[in-house]
């Protein structure tokens, strides 16, 4: 299972890089899609010769890694057709074909309204029916074809899942701009980070790296903005200073292994 991890945060990791340093989407699509592909068909060769262990690796693989990866194969391809669209569609034409895309997320969506809420909301309790691999399916749809011809690599919502993952994408980079949304209302929470900037970077990768947000479906750019919103600060170039964090001589990571210490002694003082 650490392979599966390891390979599809290697890859996410990859990609957003790629949203860094190339500014064409349609070469940003082009060549996260080979990489991608790549490695989808890298974890079907390796998941035919060896399965899965137990049952909670096989849940776990279909419920967030694979949907994670097919996920940007979706956006991508969508991605493609709006750029492509660019170079020879008026503004309305344009306009019409993003709201297109958006109609069939919002169709999908309708269609398996029970399951997005299951999915959104973390829970588990039917995991075994959604993300085991089983050839007999109850109702066949166009999500389900994937799972009969090719039951070894599918299961009757991974696809689903990966089409959740992927509105969420299409929505972050094509929904309406944010001068024509209703003003936030909710109170904007009154923080400050007052420890370095590398301390923050620090915690950030180290919370991407654990998966522990979206189920680690967040990218580093989603856990920077939104840190820097919380705390009004600003990261010139996380990538950079992670790289400076990486070639520290001798003590590599100091601000996440300060913080097991000031939590044990507030747990001394406490107790």
């Amino acid at each position: 299972m650490e392979y599966y991890i390891t390979t599809a945060k290697t890859l996410c990791e990859n990609i957003d890089n790629l949203h860094q340093t190339e500014r064409d989407k349609n070469q940003v699509a082009d060549k996260a899609t080979k990489d991608i592909t790549k490695v989808l068909r890298a974890f079907r060769t390796r998941i035919r010769k060896e399965g899965f262990k137990t049952q909670d690796e096989e849940i776990h693989f279909f419920k967030y890694i694979k949907p994670r990866i097919q996920a940007y194969l979706i956006f991508y391809s969508i991605q493609q057709e709006i750029e492509t669209g660019k170079l020879h569609m008026c503004d309305d034409e344009l306009k019409d074909l993003i709201e297109k895309k958006m109609r069939m997320f919002r169709h999908i969506m309708k269609q398996n309204i029970d399951f997005v809420k299951y999915y959104n909301s973390g829970m588990e309790h039917l995991d075994n029916l959604y993300f085991i691999r089983e050839t007999r399916v109850p109702v066949i749809s166009r999500h389900t074809t994937s799972m009969l011809i090719d039951p070894e690599f599918n299961t009757s919502h991974d696809q689903i899942a990966a089409d959740i993952l992927a509105f969420q994408l299409f929505k972050k980079y094509y929904a309406v701009s944010p001068d024509k949304l209703p003003p936030f209302q909710f109170p904007q929470p009154k923080l400050k980070w007052s420890a370095g900037k590398l301390d923050l970077v620090e915690l950030i990768y180290a919370l991407h790296a654990s998966g522990a947000i979206n189920h680690g479906a967040a990218d580093l750019k989603e856990i920077q903005e939104s840190f820097e919103l919380i705390f009004k600060c600003k990261i010139d170039d996380l990538y950079r200073s992670f790289h400076d964090i990486a070639n520290r001589k001798k003590e590599q990571v100091k601000f996440v292994n300060r913080l097991e210490g000031y939590l044990l002694n507030r747990i001394d003082e406490e107790v």
